[in-house]
């Protein structure tokens, strides 16, 4: 009878590449280290490679162990998502975790969310990417993000979001301000968000709705995909700019000698939502990140 691969030896193998010690990587999968060896030795024999290369109690993945390896984890990575898809109990945590934020959040909230993240879910993997809305979307659809932070509700209909905060507007200038501040209280030219940014989209409609002055008159053409970049165009005296509070807040030193206000009416600004797969906003696991989520918008103090 043929001898075949098993799941177990998939992840044995993951866990030695991944530190790069056979004790080490015993003791995570919760077994002796002779035991981790010959399972290795069984996986290498079935295969007819050599996997990974032992020197001075180091384990490094050889050339072909590297494919094998990359192949492994592609495998291990559809597990968790047929896991994830079907659980009954909705469990997320305690395995891989891919989540995605916009960029224009990624600043102030990524910080204080990897670190509770961490903790919820027992030190395995966190991988989180950075894109705009659309693209975000499509990957929590595909299930290649398990979740992501945005910040308008989505488009596609395999969608559903949890809101999480609402976030307000604040002006930012080389010249005082008003507080709070108005749309009319800024003289211009507005430096905005590059097209494509929901940010700038939020901005926008802020000031369509104030009716103050004609969009395009107001706004320039130059189009910054960063808050930092935007910054450092407004302290050339290039204009002035809108960005969102808890940026703002969170951000003393580059908002150093630069003036702020708060902008009015209070109801503008953006609802930030933790989208998921339809369904899955029941899972138990999602309210926990949903609830991790919003502990990392509070302000320091509210967060403790």
């Amino acid at each position: 009878m043929m001898k075949l691969l098993r799941f177990r030896d998939l992840e044995y193998f993951i866990a030695i590449a991944e530190h790069g010690s056979f004790s080490r990587a015993a003791e995570a999968c919760g077994i002796s280290q002779p035991t981790l060896s010959a399972q290795l030795r069984r996986m290498e024999e079935l295969l007819g490679l050599t996997l990974v290369e032992r020197r001075h109690g180091a384990a490094t993945v050889t050339a072909e162990g590297s494919e094998v390896l990359s192949a492994a984890r592609e495998i291990m990575d559809s597990f968790y998502r047929v896991q994830r898809t079907t659980s009954g109990d909705g469990i997320l945590l305690g395995r891989p975790v891919r989540f995605g934020v916009l960029p224009t959040i990624a600043p102030y909230f990524a910080p204080r969310f990897l670190g509770m993240l961490a903790a919820l879910n027992e030190d395995s993997n966190i991988d989180f990417v950075e894109d705009k809305t659309d693209a975000l979307e499509l990957a929590v659809g595909g299930d290649s993000l398990d979740f992501a932070i945005t910040a308008t509700l989505p488009r596609v209909q395999s969608l559903v979001a949890l809101p999480l905060a609402e976030e307000r507007l604040v002006a930012v200038s080389t010249a005082p301000l008003p507080s709070p501040a108005t749309v009319d209280d800024l003289t211009g030219p507005l430096l905005l968000m590059q097209e494509g940014h929901c940010f700038r989209e939020v901005v926008s409609e802020a000031i369509r709705r104030a009716r103050a002055r004609d969009l395009e008159a107001l706004t320039t053409r130059i189009g910054p995909s960063s808050f930092a970049t935007l910054l450092s165009l407004v302290r050339s005296g290039m204009g002035q700019t809108i960005m969102p509070e808890p940026f703002v807040r969170e951000n003393h030193a580059a908002m150093a000698g630069l003036h702020t206000a708060l902008l009015e009416p209070a109801g503008e600004g953006r609802q930030l939502q933790l989208i998921v797969r339809r369904g899955r906003e029941r899972y138990r696991d999602v309210q926990r990140l949903a609830d991790a989520s919003m502990r990392a918008l509070l302000p320091d103090a509210a967060a403790a």
